[in-house]
């Protein structure tokens, strides 16, 4: 009787013990980030001002570096997930060195630009996907001095949008 009772109280702690709540099963959030091999480099820029206005949907980021500050910005009207192809007017790619616009760039007509959506939170406001663009020169304050066209392939990211 007594290793009968000996063996039911082992049996009961492992229960109790295997029931108790543990943090193994917690998982980290994980923080914004657009990146993406720029020109076959790694890149990684600072997401900022992605939000949504009426269908508008804006994917943004903003980084300075050496004095240069550079932006990145995709818009598109988002249906949920999906593959968008985009136009010429839906990115921008531009650098700016003391507040002034030093190289504007557009997205190239030749390349299959787009974004795939892969998750949209709408209870959090988050979005995350895909991207692969190709954008070229449209102005240059001192001609012929950086690249004529830069590539973002491989591009991911997640992003919280605000109204």
């Amino acid at each position: 009787m007594k290793k009968c009772l000996l063996s039911f109280f082992c049996a009961a702690l492992l229960l109790l013990s295997s029931c108790a709540k543990k943090s193994c099963c917690v998982v980290p959030v994980t923080p914004d980030f657009i990146i993406a091999d720029k020109n076959g480099v790694k890149w990684e820029i600072q997401p900022a001002a992605s939000n949504i206005l009426g269908d508008t949907t804006t994917i943004a980021g903003t980084q300075t570096q050496g004095g240069e500050e550079e932006t990145f910005s995709i818009k598109l009207s988002i249906g949920g997930v999906g593959y968008y192809p985009l136009k010429n007017h839906q990115g921008y790619y531009l650098l700016k060195k003391n507040g002034a616009i030093t190289k504007k760039y557009a997205l190239s007509p030749t390349h299959l630009n787009s974004v795939s959506v892969i998750s949209v939170n709408q209870a959090d406001m988050i979005i995350q996907g895909f991207f692969d663009l190709k954008f070229i020169k449209t102005y240059d304050s001192q001609p012929g001095a950086g690249a004529d066209s830069v590539s973002f392939l491989d591009g991911k990211f997640k992003v919280t949008l605000h109204n």
